[in-house]
């Protein structure tokens, strides 16, 4: 195994880069260090101290200067988004250009349990409990958080009495972020209430993961029984629907991905819980007619999703409703899913990051093709493609590509 260790010089990556022998025994290790420039004199001293703990270990150590504050402001997003996208991208590059096949981050149980509270106060449903994946494989890399099962309190304790040193961002004091506020004011009263609630947010955690799963087990019984399969159903049997104990629940899951908003599903509820008999309304790309659920065959899209060698296609320029990406560059699953506001993304043969929502704009799209507009996850609210109109500029096909990607509808 070869891994890259993401280390800021803060306590936990410290901590994460001194146990590195310990924590992957016989793997080959290095190091990788974002300067964002953003603290001044106190950012050069984290790169210079990262550097030296590197070299003092054995580990090779790569650094990149950013200029944060600059792609911040000329992309419109925050300081924290920014930075977040910046080092994810280069983590990616440099396990490519290195042959690294596993990335180190190191996320400790904290951080899951901020994670949690944060989902919470935006809203979430139970795939949103499951907190911070300890392992995901993002644009082909494995991404692994080794400490999600140690906390803050037993980190500070083995540095201290190790005397190992660390740096201290004076921005993690700072209430401008949400996180910050959790972390530093809301988690204190909550260790008042319960001196162990971090790990008790943790087990909780765990639960919620497994109430996940068997919620997902209960969705694909559902769909067994009602003889939908595992494609998006075009129909769903209102009656059979409804003898399900939780048919809410089923029926939105059945729906995720159709492009009906939150407030056209509740409206669809409150009716079937009222009558089953509700043929001839319409809830979105929904509509009720003779005794069936069917999405609107002229708003429903289904993409078509092939893998193909890049000396099987011929031009690269396609028809339109075809997109075509490099495969490498996508993760190895990639994840199809309705837009969310904020999705962004770096079109291809433009400068500069544009949310989807501008995209809709320039495309003029109606109402309806925006409810039922698809992307493709590639980190986070960036996104590797709108469906199929446009590519990010990171999955576009080179010289080098090997295999492809190609979407249509």
């Amino acid at each position: 195994m070869k891994i890259l260790l993401a280390v800021s010089g803060g306590i936990d990556s410290m901590y994460m880069l001194n146990r590195a022998s310990e924590l992957f025994p016989e793997a080959f290790v290095c190091v990788a260090h974002c300067n964002f420039g953003l603290r001044g004199k106190d950012s050069d001293e984290d790169q210079a101290f990262v550097e030296h703990w590197s070299k003092k270990l054995g580990y090779q150590c790569f650094v990149q200067r950013f200029d944060t504050s600059t792609v911040a402001k000329d992309n419109g997003i925050s300081i924290e988004m920014a930075a977040r996208d910046l080092r994810y991208r280069w983590f990616g590059k440099l396990c490519k250009e290195h042959n690294l096949d596993t990335l180190a981050i190191a996320h400790n149980s904290n951080d899951n349990a901020e994670t949690l509270m944060l989902n919470l106060l935006r809203g979430t449903g139970s795939r949103g409990l499951r907190g911070i994946s300890a392992e995901r494989i993002s644009n082909g890399t494995r991404i692994i958080r080794p400490l999600l099962g140690t906390s803050r309190s037993e980190i500070t304790d083995y540095m201290t009495q190790h005397n190992l040193p660390w740096r201290e961002d004076k921005s993690n004091s700072s209430t401008e972020y949400k996180r910050n506020i959790i972390r530093n004011r809301v988690f204190p009263e909550f260790e008042r209430i319960n001196p162990s609630f971090v790990s008790t947010l943790n087990e909780d955690i765990a639960r919620f993961c497994q109430v996940d799963d068997i919620a997902g087990d209960y969705v694909r019984d559902a769909r067994l029984r009602l003889g939908l399969g595992d494609t998006f159903p075009e129909r769903i049997p209102i009656k059979g629907l409804l003898e399900f104990k939780h048919w809410e629940f089923v029926l939105y899951r059945l729906l995720y991905g159709s492009g009906i908003n939150s407030e056209q599903l509740q409206n669809l509820t409150a009716a079937l819980r009222q009558s089953p008999n509700i043929s001839g309304k319409r809830f979105g790309p929904v509509v009720a007619s003779g005794g069936e659920l069917r999405l609107k065959a002229d708003e429903k899209r289904e993409p078509v999703v092939e893998r193909l060698q890049r000396n099987q296609i011929g031009k690269l320029k396609q028809d339109p409703g075809t997109i075509i990406m490099d495969a490498a560059s996508l993760p190895s699953a990639p994840v199809i899913r309705p837009w969310q506001e904020g999705d962004w993304m770096c079109p291809l043969g433009m400068k500069g990051r544009k949310k989807i929502s501008d995209l809709f704009v320039d495309l003029k799209w109606g109402v309806s093709e925006k409810q039922n507009a698809l992307v493709i996850e590639l980190e986070g609210k960036h996104v590797a493609a709108l469906l199929c109109e446009r590519i990010d500029n990171a999955v576009r096909v080179t010289d080098s590509s090997k295999d492809i990607i190609r979407i249509s509808f």
